[in-house]
């Protein structure tokens, strides 16, 4: 799929650069969406993915949702892939922040999905790290007070450091504040929202008392930071340490820990020699990270495919297999079969400018 570019208020994009290709990018290029039917927040298609042809995906699923997304998948979730996949190469820090859970974003922002996402970590620095959930107890006032003020210190403090390392895999559930870490270079999976809520911007290209709150307040939009602490087993529910690291296999190896199951899937795709892997019926988000392969669809036609390559596969491809020496990431939608997975709301599109 082509590459969409577009600006951002930290710095980033070498790592993405040197994965996909593709135009220019300027130094605060840190993010790219790939195969992306949600639109950046505030706009109607910034974001947004066109195919080979120019048509936006978004269009062609809508034009033919069985196609794409399967029946199954229609009765539960709706004609929505209910998946948003990027790319984030971390030049800085960024700031403390965090995403509204569901209940949240229906009660204030119209809309059927919080931003529940996954890291899978492609690349990082040696002394690279994340924060991740606050490691006390942080009052309603308190916390007002620290925002207020932009004491970025005393919010990391509050918050559990943890190590990143290649390979690893991190949930992040909605309305938990984290911190990305500079050096990161991760692969985003994540409900198909944009929706953030700044604790900290001082020195960032962007004005955090008008663009931090989504448009809420301040006042409301802190409603929506879980406050009670992480303990530090729940911290460690959410990684999984060196998941791309899993040995080749004939069926997709699942990526992240079990809390991503109601949201999403992440699947290593590593073909043993000589042999393939099987990527299961439905729709998904292809990666490829290293390597070349060949992708052979029912018919026994063959696709060739490399490092850098994105395709959105839909569930008309029916069964497909990965060959060669490709490493690639499956990401796809929740089981729809699935009890566990929340049905969705209100269209993902719709929010407040």
């Amino acid at each position: 799929m082509p590459v969409a570019v577009m600006d951002h208020f930290y710095r980033g994009g070498a790592a993405i650069a040197a994965l996909r290709g593709g135009p220019v990018r300027c130094e605060r290029s840190p993010e790219e969406w790939l195969a992306s039917v949600t639109p950046r927040f505030g706009t109607t298609s910034d974001g947004l993915s066109r195919m080979a042809d120019g048509t936006l995906l978004r269009d062609a699923v809508a034009a033919d949702p069985p196609a794409w997304l399967g029946q199954d998948h229609l009765a539960r979730f709706g004609p929505q892939p209910e998946l948003l996949v990027k790319l984030l190469d971390a030049g800085e820090r960024l700031p403390v922040h965090l995403h509204p859970d569901r209940p949240f974003a229906e009660r204030h922002l119209s809309c059927g999905h919080g931003k529940t996402e996954a890291w899978v970590v492609l690349d990082a620095s040696e002394d690279t790290t994340a924060h991740l959930g606050f490691s006390v107890p942080v009052g309603r006032t308190e916390l007002a007070g620290l925002v207020e003020r932009q004491d970025t210190g005393g919010l990391l403090a509050r918050m559990h450091e943890i190590p990143l390392r290649r390979g690893d895999t991190v949930v992040v559930p909605a309305g938990v504040p984290h911190v990305l870490g500079a050096g990161a270079f991760v692969l985003e999976v994540q409900e198909p929202t944009d929706f953030s809520i700044l604790l900290d911007w001082d020195g960032y290209a962007l004005d955090g008392p008008r663009e931090g709150h989504l448009g809420l307040g301040f006042d409301v939009a802190l409603e929506a930071v879980r406050r009670t602490p992480l303990s530090a087993e729940e911290v460690a529910a959410l990684r999984v340490p060196a998941a791309l690291s899993a040995e080749p296999a004939e069926q997709p190896r699942p990526l992240l820990s079990p809390e991503a199951a109601p949201f999403f899937r992440a699947d290593l795709l590593r073909a043993p020699e000589a042999s393939s892997t099987e990527i299961p019926v439905g729709y998904g988000v292809l990666v490829v990270l290293d390597g070349f392969g060949a992708l052979a669809d029912s018919g026994g036609e063959m696709h060739a495919l490399a490092r850098g390559d994105v395709v959105a596969l839909p569930y008309s491809a029916g069964h497909l297999r990965l060959s060669g020496g490709a490493t690639a990431v499956l990401c796809r939608p929740p089981e729809p079969a699935d009890p566990g997975a929340p049905d969705a709301g209100a269209p993902s599109t719709t929010a407040p400018t």
